[in-house]
Order: structure tokens, then sequence, then C-alpha cells
């Protein structure tokens, strides 16, 4: 959460989970592009990336689910010192849809920033994972709806931040606004893997909070890998009567006075699972509108108030991006016990139920 560990092929390998996807101006004329994976990192996951693994940035230029543009990120197996090998191609057109081919753009090494053709900039690496929410409370709250109740005081004024303390690996792209081929964009992120039927799309992300949100496992497990291994084009289709239901339910539990009409909402504002993004406009993350997503905007609370119709959540203040690219803090050391401990008890039960021991255990986490 917002998708850290959010089916059985991520709590596998964290490499191929997809926490969050950031879009914001950068320096004048440009977008920082961010994607960051291996929740909780150097505890739960890796810090480095799969080398047979494709990460990819894919762009919509009308703002629409058809995909034109893919900047396509490889990494080579890691060195002695774990340090990576890192290629970044352009695939335009049809190109962009399928395969691993592109036109260079550049290459480097992780833990360091190199350039790319037409004045860009990468970077891949070890940072503070910039994502900030409270898992105990929004888990309490959908167990609350599974059951039949509407429980917006599980969300306290003093909330725990359940990832302060914890790491990701990250790719930071920064590339000029032009480059991205339209004055309003669509834009997600996937994953795909090399095996023996080919390569397989295993995972993507566009919305913050989509899965913790709507498709909490063990019971959703099927169709988080199709949602995962699917595209924006037929979300709605796929994923709008689950999306709907749940919404619906917080809506009749919560007394608001048109649950069909908030669950149309609620689903217009999740699916498809893309971000909208107007290069050059301040960014500000709400599902169904705002404009791509900042490393300060605080995602959990937008979205938890989009599904409850209302605010609930009081989210611990977001971590504020740094001044020079890529705009993520440095790696931040802490005793704390493995993300993952917490997720595996959530989810060999009902979802996120964790006992009173666990939940003091992780709301120790330091901010």
């Amino acid at each position: 959460m917002s998708h850290h560990f959010d089916s059985a092929a991520a709590r596998a390998d964290g490499r191929i989970n997809p926490c969050d996807l950031y879009a914001f101006p950068a320096a004048p004329g440009t977008t920082a592009l961010i994607l960051t994976v291996n929740p909780d990192a150097g505890r739960s996951s890796p810090t480095t990336f799969r080398p047979d693994a494709l990460y990819e940035f894919v762009v919509a230029s009308d703002g629409g689910t058809s995909e034109d543009l893919a900047l396509r990120v490889t990494f080579t197996e890691p060195d002695g010192n774990g340090r990576q090998q890192v290629g970044i191609l352009r695939a335009g057109g049809p190109d962009a849809r399928h395969g691993t081919a592109g036109a260079p753009l550049g290459e480097g090494r992780t833990g360091a920033v190199f350039s790319l053709s037409g004045d860009g900039l990468a970077w891949a690496g070890l940072a503070a994972d910039p994502f900030n929410g409270d898992g105990i409370a929004v888990g309490r709250f959908l167990q609350g709806l599974t059951e039949g109740r509407y429980t917006p005081e599980v969300f306290t004024d003093a909330p725990s931040n359940t990832f302060a303390g914890r790491d990701v690996s990250a790719i930071a792209l920064q590339v000029p606004d032009a480059a991205l081929g339209g004055n309003r964009i669509a834009l997600w992120a996937r994953i795909s893997l090399d095996d023996h039927a080919g390569r397989r799309q295993v995972s993507r992300i566009g919305q913050a909070m989509l899965r913790p949100l709507f498709f909490n496992p063990p019971e959703t497990e099927a169709e988080l890998d199709a949602l995962n291994a699917g595209a924006p084009a037929t979300d709605r289709d796929a994923h709008g009567q689950r999306v709907r239901s749940i919404a619906a339910t917080a809506a009749r539990l919560a007394g608001l006075p048109d649950p069909d009409g908030h669950a149309g909402r609620v689903t217009a504002a999740f699916l498809p699972d893309a971000l909208g993004y107007r290069p050059g406009q301040p960014a500000a993350f709400h599902p169904g509108g705002g404009n791509g997503r900042a490393l300060g905007d605080d995602a959990y609370d937008s979205a938890v108030a989009i599904l409850a119709g209302s605010t609930l959540g009081n989210a611990c203040a977001p971590r504020q991006a740094t001044p020079a690219f890529p705009y993520l803090s440095a790696p931040q050391p802490a005793d704390l016990p493995p993300l993952l401990d917490y997720f595996s008890v959530s989810t060999r039960s009902r979802p996120m139920t964790l006992k009173t021991r666990a939940v003091t255990s992780f709301n120790r986490a330091p901010e």
C-alpha cells in the first residue's frame, strides 16, 4: 500500500512489485517520471533490479488508453558491489505496445545520474520510500465494510505511517515536456518478464491506492493477476463491477443519499488504471481529476476520501521532493521488523487483519 506487496507474485519478488508512480514538473520545460519497486528494500525485498525484467513508463499522448510512447529501462546482472548497468530506450507508435526494442537514449550505472539524448536525465537506485499511509487504519476500515460496519473512527488524529523508516528501489527519468507528445497525456508503468512462453506482463500501476482499496488478497488473487496482466483499455469492463460494489457498500453504510451514483463516480475516478497528466501544469494527485502526482502529494488521504465520500484518513505529512534530480530522499536505515511480515499475516486470513501485538510493532516506525 500504495501497491506494496499487492499480490502473491509481488510478495515473492519485490523487484516486480511496482509500489508507486509519480509524474510532476521538474526543471523548466521538463517532467520527472518516477517508478518505485522493491517495497521495504533491504529487509523484505532486494535492493537491485531484476535483470530479465523490462521496466516501462507508458504514455498515451492523447490522454486515452492506447499507448504510443514507451520509455524502456533495462538492467544487467549486479556486480560484486550490487551495482548494475542501466539502459534507457524509447519506442514510439505501434512499437510502444509490444516488444523490447527502441532507440537508445542513454546508459549508465545504478546510484549515479546520467544524461539522456534530447536533454534528459536518468537515475536508478535505493531511496527512502516517498509513500505515506496508515496501513492499519485502512485495513480495519475495509474489514469493517466486509462485515457490514462503517468504522470511520479507525482513522485517528495522530495516525502511524507504516512506511516510515523504509526504503524502495526507484527509477527516475527527467524528460522534456515535448517528448511526451501531448498537452494532456495518460501515463502508467508496467513490468514484463521473458520466460519460456515469450515476454509476459506481470504487473502495472497507474492510480495510487487502487489495489489496496479494492483488491485485497487472498480472496482476490486471481483478479489481481488479471488486473496486473491487463491494460487500461479494458479496466472498466473487467474490473468496474468490483469497484462499484465496494463503493456502493461504503456509501450505504455511511448513509450517503445516492449509493449507486456514488459508486459510479468512484469507478470513473479509479478506472482506467492510468494517471492523467498535463505537462507544465502544477502536479496535484486526485483520482479522477487532479494532475499527475508529486512526491509530496497525500495520495492516501485523497483516495480514501473518494471511496468514502468524505475525508476520513489523516496520514502523516508526505515526504517532500528534494531540490535536485532525482528528487528522492536518501535511504533511511532503521531498526524495524520486515514489512513483509505484516502483509503475510494480513493475507493468511481475512484481508488486513492483525493481532494487537503486530499492530503495535508496526506502529513504532520512526517519522
